[in-house]
């Protein structure tokens, strides 16, 4: 596999990601690509990395654009804990000037060395790359790890 610092699993190199916020939520809701992308986190096929920020914007926008109770936003993230791996962001950047809540995602690929970052936000999207982390839709990401 081609993604950077990946981990080892036994003999089989597995990618590392971060997901932004819409690619979860739009797993939990809407299913499609981005449900896939979580399912192989959930396998172990892929190792999905997230961050206190990143936890907290999930829990905020369950709450408040999709109205659900503080205990099943709760819920959710428990969930999301069982296949993802926390990290502590140790690197504040600035980098996405338009959308600076953005920066987290890259925090946390930087902190956790991975190789990508899977998105549907066009702050992100738009910068393709980021020292060596690749910045992609679902679907592309799919795509590469399918051919591998």
């Amino acid at each position: 596999m081609s993604s950077l610092s990946p981990v080892v699993n036994g003999n089989t190199l597995i990618p590392k990601i971060v997901i932004d916020t819409n690619i979860y939520i739009s797993a939990i809701f809407w299913g499609g690509k981005p449900r896939e992308l979580v399912d192989l986190g959930r396998s172990g096929q892929i190792s999905i990395f997230t961050s206190l920020d990143i936890e907290q914007e999930i829990f905020r926008k369950l709450k408040t654009k999709f109205r659900l109770s503080e205990e099943e936003s709760a819920q959710i993230l428990l969930d999301f804990s069982t296949f993802t791996n926390l990290v502590i962001t140790s690197r504040g950047i600035t980098v996405i000037d338009d959308d600076p809540d953005d920066n987290k995602f890259i925090e946390c690929a930087l902190s956790s060395m991975s190789g990508f970052i899977v998105s549907g936000d066009r702050h992100l999207l738009r910068l393709e790359h980021y020292e060596g982390i690749k910045i992609l839709r679902a679907a592309e990401f799919l795509s590469i790890i399918s051919k591998e």
